[in-house]
């Protein structure tokens, strides 16, 4: 993204890439979600403590809809009473229960509560969105939800493990809605993208807020942030073509703990979506511009193994959730908007 000047060689050796690598076998075939949903948003997907995960989607009738995956099948889609204008936001709280979180008709953010059996009603919990929040775990019980703001800044809630807090609103100018993932210490990074296409990055210690870090690049899409672990995170975005990163290495909040914007390669039309392994390796999933099909990239903490095919035809962007069996499942929503997934690697 900053380095401008490496681009053509980039992209000359991501086409090549992308055309040969081959697909991987330790991925299962694309296996189809229930068809009696359409989805008009990408799948939000989360793990559960006891094996079980879930995707959620917006649907055609403006519904939240909802499918548990047991490990080897998908349930039915169930659909909550109530009516959603974004895409959904998922995550774990670290003690066994899911929570969804989507914007509503007035603006306002809605969640329920997935416990493993039941999931709750739809609960209005305030603030006032323009965009689709994005929530992540914080420590055991704790959840933190932050959306773009009526005012172009993040509006953010953390939930306490009994009530959701007053929502605070941070001063910004932003075009994305937030991206938001768990530091492993307790807190929680959150980037978005200016109105320059810069990546402005935010970091709650459990009790306040640090000012805005701009960790510069030239984003062509909103940024998508993923947890190492031990107060790190590291943060993704579209460049001109090939999927960039940069990750937070813990420590002071200042550019210099940064490691700075690096190419992954890939011609890529969407953002990359992770999940960490149960052995700590983070596996993200992209959508190949070259043959819309979904790839895996595998990061084990020093390096990446290089993209790997999946396979399918996908809109959007995938999501990735962690498995207790040591893998992942990445859900895609194809062409005719039905959703598939696939557990690897």
């Amino acid at each position: 993204m900053k380095q401008r000047i490496k681009t053509c060689c980039v992209i000359i050796i991501s086409v090549m890439f992308f055309y040969w690598a081959p697909a991987s076998a330790a991925w299962t075939a694309l296996k189809p979600l229930s068809n009696t949903v359409t989805a008009t948003s990408d799948p939000s997907c989360a793990f559960l403590s006891n094996g079980k995960a879930i995707c959620a989607v917006r649907t055609i009738q403006h519904n939240l809809a909802v499918s548990v995956y047991n490990g080897t099948a998908w349930s039915a889609w169930q659909n909550l009473i109530g009516v959603i204008t974004s895409k959904p936001s998922c995550t774990d709280n670290g003690a066994g229960k899911i929570y969804c979180v989507a914007r509503g008709t007035t603006g306002g953010l809605f969640a329920t509560t997935y416990d493993g059996v039941t999931w709750s009603s739809l609960t209005l919990i305030g603030g006032q969105a323009t965009s689709e929040p994005s929530c992540t775990a914080l420590n055991v019980g704790k959840v933190l939800c932050a959306a773009r703001g009526a005012t172009g800044g993040i509006t953010a809630t953390v939930y306490n493990g009994t009530t959701w807090s007053a929502f605070t609103n941070i001063t910004a100018k932003t075009i994305s809605p937030p991206s938001c993932a768990s530091d492993g210490a307790n807190g929680a990074i959150c980037a978005t993208r200016t109105i320059d296409q810069s990546i402005l990055a935010y970091r709650y210690n459990g009790t306040t807020w640090s000012a805005g870090l701009n960790i510069l690049g030239n984003a062509s899409s909103d940024p998508n942030c993923a947890t190492l672990g031990a107060g790190q995170a590291i943060c993704f975005a579209k460049g001109a073509d090939s999927l960039w990163q940069n990750r937070f290495n813990g420590g002071a909040w200042n550019a210099a703990n940064w490691s700075g914007w690096a190419s992954l390669g890939g011609i890529v039309r969407s953002n990359a979506s992770c999940a960490k392994t149960i052995s700590g390796q983070l596996i993200c999933g992209v959508i190949a511009g070259t043959d819309s099909a979904l790839w895996s990239n595998n990061f084990n903490g020093t390096v990446w193994n290089g993209w790997v095919k999946v396979g399918g035809m996908a809109l959007g962007s995938p999501s990735c959730a962690t498995l207790n069996t040591g893998k992942v499942l990445c859900a895609i929503t194809g062409v005719s908007n039905k959703l598939s997934s696939s557990v690897g690697p």
